[in-house]
């Protein structure tokens, strides 16, 4: 992953301000409790309008609109509350880009967190793990973006025309989004299973030893991109083919049906944040 090219970035990368560093600390430990969270999360305005937005949206909303924090950490519990702090996170402390789509942005990377997700829970691994590498796996090509527009901008024209992104981001700076997603991950102090399901996701079985959170981001990728191209009747089969591809054994009962039921979701999300 450290290439000379790469390497030259890590200066330039965002840093997680002090106040969500130390809310994401709270948020990943698993003995904090809902109090400390909520005080907290109150001190930074501008992430609690964030978490009291998504807690009134129609994925978790109900008839009555919560106003308070302490409502909306009683209304999601604390795991759906880690998995929207740590989301709001990312989205607060990378800078925005003039031009660029953000809510698009932010709606297909919820897309394929909030797949990811699902996976992680029919293989028996953290589904908050999981969501979050899927919230982090796409921030490269942000930081990019943000980081020379003009390259970027060829980049995403020869895409268009039918080049592949990764090489072309290779080609032009030395390095793909991935790398520097990678990269990112690392230097906020995420896990090194984390940081290696994003570094590796385009390539899962290049991973030595296996990361299943790369196989998981593989296959959500591809769901998050093709499913509205196969027909309903050729689903399952379809997605016991890219199963078999990511190099992991999802338990396929009912999935089809359930990402159906999930499927828009994610941009909801992220339009709400972003």
């Amino acid at each position: 992953m450290h290439s000379a090219a790469l390497l030259q970035k890590v200066d330039e990368l965002p840093r997680l301000p002090k106040a969500i560093a130390e809310l994401l600390d709270i948020v990943n430990n698993e003995d904090s409790t809902v109090k400390a969270v909520s005080e907290k999360l109150s001190h930074d305005p501008v992430l609690s309008a964030r978490v009291l937005r998504l807690a009134n949206s129609a994925r978790f909303g109900c008839s009555r609109e919560v106003g308070t924090i302490d409502d909306a950490v009683v209304r999601l519990g604390m795991q759906t509350l880690r998995t929207l702090v740590i989301a709001s996170a990312v989205v607060g402390a990378v800078p925005k880009v003039e031009g660029f789509d953000l809510a698009d942005f932010w709606g297909n990377t919820f897309e394929v967190a909030i797949i990811c997700q699902e996976l992680a829970k029919r293989l028996g691994t953290l589904p908050e793990e999981a969501f979050t590498c899927g919230i982090l796996h796409s921030i490269g090509e942000l930081l990019i973006v943000n980081g020379d527009p003009a390259v970027a901008a060829t980049i995403s024209a020869a895409v268009a025309e039918g080049a592949d992104r990764n090489l072309m981001e290779k080609e032009m700076l030395g390095y793909d989004n991935a790398e520097i997603g990678a990269l990112l991950a690392q230097n906020w102090k995420f896990t090194p299973a984390l940081v290696k399901g994003i570094q590796f996701q385009n390539h899962p079985k290049s991973a030595e030893p296996y990361s299943k959170l790369a196989g998981m981001l593989a296959m959500a990728k591809q769901i998050a991109a093709d499913w509205d191209k196969i027909p309903d009747d050729e689903r399952t089969s379809w997605l016991a083919q890219i199963n078999i591809l990511a190099g992991i054994k999802v338990d396929l009962g009912g999935l089809a049906e359930k990402l159906a039921k999930m499927h828009g979701q994610g941009m909801e999300m992220g339009k709400q944040l972003a």
